[in-house]
Parts: structure tokens; C-alpha cells; sequence
């Protein structure tokens, strides 16, 4: 059975004083090229077609196939739309933004022999291999269960002194605390239990007999996550041809990953006067940027063994990233007294490492001439073999996280299939498959995709135009917004979820 995600992770499952986890590591380390028009509308099905600058990041011997210049850019728009059903109600929400998929040249350089080294090439492109962009919104109302319940009964048997600052200790620096637990009692959300300094009641729940603890009335819930950014490989390459059979070539990729998140979660009252605390609402909010750099290596191969067939292989090592996260959280209260309590948290600040595991492709493709033409690839990287460090390399400080990946993370295989025809000489129409086994079937789904486009050559094909199109199925998650908590269940919700993304290539050959 699939268990459900606690979307809320910044609320509930984090000390305040890292941020970092081994759900994170696994996004970081995931790969769902873009490339150019023409690569994104034939799935990235490129291991053994190479020729395209958006290929390069696939397998580095797809330079060795030109036998001229280019220069290409590939300005792209992507989508991201969420939909959430949660107490019986639907929230949807979209957004949209530009990026950059592709730029990058390659230069050819013909070496005059009639066999041996035909020609050698020098590339330099930049490909953007992941996009992180998602959108969610949720909204609806219950008198079952609240945040500050959990947030309360997770802090029983935590003396009140705890959370209190003075000027020699602050709260937010107590590894037994969460941040949120301290925003809640500094935003008077929070409150000891009239015969204990070990138990707490939220502003939300009433007390009756001394002991019972009830939510008071309805709440009306609601919460909206974005994230964006993505992950750019800017790639040194010298390919070359042997013979018009044998095509190699290596990559120096260097990598820059950006990750935002800001999300928001907010409890308000239908009728203040049915909490005895006089509670009005409630906002949480927290924020995250990672930026990383990194670095790997590739190298690849194409042979062409029969007229029209092609076959390719490429090894990508592991990419070895240096991390750095910031964060913050945020907290409000009012009351029917006029009472509004604002708290930020401190800002969040560490410096970590990212192994992330190495990768490895096979590919076949047969051309019909110059009318058409079919490619799939078939790769693997194994997720489990991810590792995350301090700033100084030592494991031992993420031993949680390193067996957390070791024992969930599986294999992924991919398979990327793509098609090609010429109905006009000039105008070319494409089609293209992914799909993306689960590297962790108990809280992931596998990914798809299909993808189409069209191309056009112009002035005898020197000048291209290439427009693609590529769309996530649908996937959908149970999640909940926070913990179960003294015997009470957390609503429980489902999240569907899609990407677009719209591309445009310009080439340009010389």
C-alpha cells in the first residue's frame, strides 16, 4: 500500500536547523533533459543519433557526427499545473515561466584524410537537464483536527522552560525543538495545560474537565506551495569520426542547480467565539533557496555497423555538488482581542555535499534515408547509491540520510523512444515517449511523457526553426498537512498534478 506524504515537511518533520533531507538528494540527483526543440519533441531518444547540440549532454559522441558548424539557442516556456482535493473541496492553480533549454556551438574541423580521423570537433553548449517547477494549492474546512494540535502534542514532555528565551539561551538553538514549536509558543498559538509544564494545548483546541482537549469549531484550512529552478550542465566537448563508422567523443560538464521553495499554510476560524482562547487565524510560512555547483564527466560512443543503423553508449560518472541552503520560517496569530503577534525565525545557513550516482545509456536508431527515421535509448542510474556529507566530506553527519537512501532508493530505468519524418523536404514532423520507473515505489510514481514538434529548414537548411511541445501524464499523491496526532487522523488529501513545457530552436549552420 502506498503511504501517504506529509506535504508540510517544512512544518512538521525539520529541526529548524538543517533543511537538507534524502527526499531533496533525490530531486537534485534526477535528470529530465529539455535540449533543443528537436531532441525534446523525439522523447531525447538520442544515445545513437547524436548531430544536435541538445544531444551533446546525452551522449558526448553526437558532436562527432557533424561534419559543419552550428550554432543553436532554444528559448523554452514551461507550466506547471496542480490540482488538490482536501475536505471535500478542489483548489487548482497554475504558473509559467521562461527559461533557457539550449545554447551552445560547435565548431568541425576537417582534417582532409580519406580515412582514419575524417574530422574532430569542439562543442561548448549549455542544456538544461532538470526543471523542478510545481505549483499546489489546497483549501477546506474541518472541526476534526488542526496543526496546533499536532504541533502541541508533539511537544508533550518538553518542560514550558524549553521555550523560553532569555538572554543567555534561545529556544530556536534547542536541537529537541522544531522551529515551528517555538514560533507557536512565541506567537501565543500555544499554551501549557492548566496542571502540567509537559503538556500543551493549541490556540485552536478547548479544554474541558480539566483534561479533555477538543478542537473548538470549525477551521477553515488552507495551504499553497511553489517551487522553481532547475539544474544547467554547461559542457566542454571534443568529438570525433573515425571512418564514417566509429564516433567518440568526451564531455568536462560543469553544473548549477537552483532551488526555490516558498509555501503557506493558514488555519482561520469560522466563529472566533467557539475557542475559548479567542482564536481568530494563523499563518505559517517558510521559504528555501539551494544553490549548488558541480562537476562530472562523460563519455560516449556511435557506431554505424549496417547502412542506416546506428548504435550508442554513453557512461556518465557521478556528480559531485556543493551544496548551500538557506531558509526561514515565519509565524502570525490574532486574536478576538485585537491581539496579532508576528515572529520570524532566524535565517538558516549550511553548506553540505551531494554524490550523486552514475549513469549509464544504450541506444539504437535506423534512418529511411533521408524521410524518416525511429530511435530508442534505454538507461539506468541507480538512486540508492546517492551520499550526502558536510561542507568537510564527512558522511557520518548525514547517517540518517545516507541509510534512509540506502534502504528506499531503487534502480530507475528509463526509456526514451523518438520519430522522425520528412513529408516535405523542408518541413519535418517528430514524436517522442519517456518513461521513468519510481526510484522509490512506496512514496513515488513512475514519470511519463509524450512530447511532439515540427522543424523547417530554410536557405538550403543552413537556417532552422524547430517548435516542440512536451506534457507530463498525470500523476497524483495522497498527502496529508500535518501529523497524525493523540489517536486523531490528519485530513487526508490527493494531489494531481502536470507539466508542460514549449520550446523554440534557432540554428544556424556555417
Amino acid at each position: 500500500m502506498k503511504k501517504i506524504r506529509t506535504i508540510l515537511f517544512s512544518i512538521l518533520l525539520t529541526t529548524g536547523l538543517s533543511a537538507q533531507t534524502a527526499g531533496e538528494a533525490l530531486t537534485f540527483s534526477q535528470q529530465h533533459y529539455e535540449g533543443t526543440a528537436r531532441t525534446l519533441a523525439m522523447g531525447n531518444a538520442f544515445t545513437a543519433l547524436g548531430g544536435d547540440l541538445g544531444a551533446i549532454v546525452i551522449n558526448p559522441a553526437s558532436s562527432a557526427i557533424y561534419r559543419y558548424s552550428q550554432l543553436s539557442i532554444s528559448p523554452s516556456f514551461i507550466t506547471s499545473n496542480g490540482e488538490a482535493e482536501y475536505l471535500n473541496s478542489i483548489s487548482k492553480d497554475s504558473f509559467t515561466r521562461m527559461a533557457m533549454s539550449n545554447l551552445g556551438f560547435v565548431m568541425a574541423f576537417d582534417t582532409g584524410n580519406y580515412s582514419g580521423i575524417l574530422n574532430y570537433n569542439f562543442g561548448i553548449t549549455l542544456n538544461r537537464t532538470n526543471s523542478f517547477n510545481s505549483i499546489m494549492a489546497a483549501k477546506g474546512t474541518t472541526d476534526k483536527s488542526t496543526l496546533l494540535g499536532s504541533i502541541a502534542s508533539g511537544l508533550s514532555g518538553v518542560h514550558v522552560n524549553a521555550l523560553e528565551s532569555t538572554e543567555s539561551y534561545n529556544a530556536f538553538y534547542n536541537n529537541n525543538l522544531s522551529w515551528p514549536e517555538v514560533l507557536a509558543w512565541e506567537t501565543y498559538l500555544l499554551a501549557n495545560t492548566p496542571d502540567s509544564d509537559y503538556d500543551y494545548i493549541g490556540s485552536t483546541e478547548n479544554i474541558y474537565d480539566g483534561s479533555i482537549i477538543e478542537v473548538g469549531g470549525e477551521l477553515e484550512q488552507s495551504y499553497y506551495r511553489k517551487i522553481h529552478g532547475g539544474t544547467n550542465a554547461f559542457s566542454f566537448n571534443f568529438g570525433a569520426n573515425v571512418s564514417d563508422f566509429f564516433y567518440f567523443g568526451a564531455n568536462l560538464n560543469l553544473l548549477s542547480l537552483t532551488y526555490e521553495l516558498n509555501e503557506r499554510y493558514g488555519e482561520k476560524a469560522i466563529n472566533s467565539r467557539d475557542f475559548q482562547d479567542g482564536f481568530e487565524s494563523m499563518t505559517s510560512t517558510y521559504w528555501q533557496r539551494s544553490n549548488g555547483s558541480g562537476v562530472n564527466f562523460q563519455v560516449g560512443a556511435i557506431v554505424t555497423p549496417l547502412p542506416g543503423l546506428r548504435l550508442g553508449a554513453t557512461f556518465t560518472s557521478p556528480t559531485w555538488y556543493d551544496m548551500t541552503d538557506n531558509w526561514q520560517r515565519n509565524m502570525t496569530s490574532s486574536f478576538v482581542n485585537g491581539n496579532y503577534y508576528d515572529v520570524d525565525s532566524p535565517v538558516g545557513s549550511y553548506n553540505y555535499q551531494i554524490k550523486t550516482p552514475m549513469r549509464w545509456s544504450v541506444g539504437a536508431a535506423f534512418t529511411f534515408g533521408d524521410r524518416a527515421l525511429i530511435s530508442a535509448d534505454y538507461e539506468s542510474v541507480n538512486y540508492s547509491k546517492i551520499a550526502m556529507a558536510d561542507n568537510s566530506g564527512n558522511k557520518d553527519v548525514f547517517s540518517e540520510e545516507n541509510n534512509e537512501i540506502t534502504r528506499y532508493f531503487k534502480r530507475s530505468d528509463i526509456l526514451r523512444l523518438g520519430t522522425e519524418v520528412w513529408p516535405l523536404k523542408f518541413m519535418a514532423v517528430r514524436l517522442g515517449y519517456n518513461y521513468y520507473s519510481s526510484p522509490d515505489p512506496e512514496f513515488y510514481d513512475a514519470q511519463q511523457y509524450i512530447s511532439g514538434g515540427i522543424g523547417f529548414k530554410f536557405g538550403q537548411g543552413r537556417t532552422t526553426l524547430d517548435i516542440a511541445y512536451r506534457r507530463s501524464l498525470n500523476n497524483s499523491e495522497n498527502f496529508t498537512l500535518y501529523n497524525d496526532y493523540s489517536g486523531i487522523e490528519a485530513p487526508e488529501g490527493t494531489y494531481t498534478f502536470s507539466r508542460g513545457k514549449l520550446l523554440f530552436t534557432f540554428g544556424f549552420k556555417f
